[in-house]
């Protein structure tokens, strides 16, 4: 912790840090961006030797430490506070801000954080972070604050004063942290498909682009999977668009299923959807290919939606820096070569059409995985 966080500068005071405090309301949209400024004033206003921000999680309402300053925050990263717990426990389920002077004559308070951190508290002072419709979502807690003659090595309680001082700043940091938290949300729904729940082409956009990016600079190569269901109009007009729908969803879900962690699978629009694999080649592709036509297989077994059946065409494609603009297109037309074989080939296939269906043909009769 640096020295300028331990001991107020002459210009910290109360009129400055709201000053700062309303600067910093309106810097940023990011929670934890809104999250960090707060505490780095608070920090430099009041001094204390340890601060923290923790967030109260819905329906538990256990506490977690989202902001730590003055500790190693790594020690405390897997760490929860339960409902009622300790100083902060009790300010999170009554959203009351509390000081105490000595923790030791306080039956409140409990010690299990300072027993993880090898550290002593002795005065707290600790205020619920509430939004808009006053409810709590989270506390902001000192610890131990360091006077003005911190270089002397003496220590100073925090006061009444210090609290409601603390105790205003949450209010504003609560209701600013529910406008980033909201801004997030929107963000995010933006990136989503609605229907299927798994990303949308914005989303599958931006994905790309970095990949691409990632590929030109470290050489790696990247594959892309195109995807269609197969007859999707005709289960729309035959049993109409809700049972088309629910494939439209079997079918993100199961795409969802088959892929690696790092993998993106996003829908295009309508019955398309895309499949990312970042540092792939074709093998990889091919693999993935032939998991999706498996559970494909289960899915079909279990006939959830009365007789419709699912099928999912693939088209795949491969390449490094010399190939990547052109992945798109390729994989997209490999997609609907793909679908003419498996329409039984309407029009004259070319050779490497053959040796694809052959290969992939091949390794399923012949059990490979």
């Amino acid at each position: 912790m640096s020295t300028s966080a331990m001991v107020p500068s002459p210009s910290g005071s109360l009129s400055h840090v709201f000053c700062d405090i309303g600067r910093v309301l309106t810097s940023s949209l990011n929670p934890k961006e809104v999250f960090q400024r707060i505490m780095t004033v608070i920090g430099d206003f009041f001094a204390p030797r340890n601060w923290s921000l923790l967030l109260r999680e819905k329906g538990s309402g256990r506490l977690r430490f989202e902001i730590v300053m003055g500790v190693d925050a790594k020690r405390l990263k897997k760490v929860w506070v339960e409902e009622g717990e300790g100083i902060a426990g009790w300010v999170s389920q009554h959203g009351r801000p509390v000081v105490v002077e000595d923790v030791r004559a306080d039956p409140r308070f409990s010690p299990r954080i300072d027993e993880i951190l090898g550290f002593v508290t002795r005065s707290v002072v600790c205020v619920p972070l509430l939004d808009g419709a006053k409810q709590v979502i989270g506390v902001i807690e000192l610890i131990n604050r360091i006077g003005p003659r911190a270089a002397d090595g003496d220590r100073e309680n925090f006061t009444a004063d210090d609290m409601a001082i603390l105790a205003a700043i949450g209010t504003f940091a609560g209701i600013a942290a529910e406008n980033a938290f909201l801004h997030q949300k929107v963000q995010s729904m933006a990136m989503v498909d609605p229907l299927t729940g798994i990303s949308n082409r914005l989303y599958f956009n931006d994905a790309f682009c970095r990949e691409v990016q990632r590929v030109r600079r470290y050489g790696h190569s990247l594959c892309l999977m195109m995807l269609d269901v197969d007859g999707l109009k005709c289960v729309n007009d035959g049993r109409g668009h809700l049972v088309g729908d629910k494939l439209l969803v079997a079918a993100a879900h199961l795409l969802r299923d088959s892929i690696r962690q790092s993998d993106v699978v996003a829908r295009l629009g309508g019955d398309e959807f895309v499949i990312l694999m970042p540092q792939s080649g074709e093998q990889q592709g091919q693999e993935l290919a032939r998991r999706i036509e498996a559970a494909v297989g289960r899915w079909n077994e279990t006939d959830p939606l009365d007789g419709v059946r699912l099928g999912i065409s693939v088209g795949i494609k491969a390449g490094g820096a010399d190939e990547v603009d052109t992945l798109l297109a390729d994989a997209d037309r490999n997609l609907y070569q793909a679908k003419n074989l498996r329409k039984g080939w309407p029009e004259p296939p070319h050779e490497e059409q053959v040796r694809r269906y052959l290969w992939d043909h091949l390794a399923e009769n012949s059990g490979e995985e």
